[in-house]
């Protein structure tokens, strides 16, 4: 009875101990996931940042032009104004 207790304590430890082995090798595999993610959200982070330096580029181009359409509308009413004066 005392051999059957052992074997089945020795049993149960080894597969305690396996059970610990594949869950280390699942938590490795799951840093490697992770690092990956962040790799790649650390270069999308840098893309975005790019993208943003673009956009605020072509919101100044965008505001110039703008302005420009309005000096000219501006200087067209004022033609305009004066031949209706003459």
């Amino acid at each position: 009875m005392k051999r059957v207790l052992a074997v089945v304590f020795v049993l149960a430890l080894c597969t305690s101990v396996l059970g610990g082995c594949a869950s280390q090798s699942a938590i490795k595999q799951l840093q490697t996931q992770q690092d990956q993610m962040m790799q790649r959200l650390n270069a999308l982070e840098k893309a975005q940042a790019g993208n943003v330096q673009a956009c605020e580029n072509a919101a100044r181009r965008a505001e110039a032009a703008a302005d420009r359409a309005e000096k000219m509308a501006n200087k067209a009413e004022s033609i305009f104004m004066k031949h209706m004066k003459k």
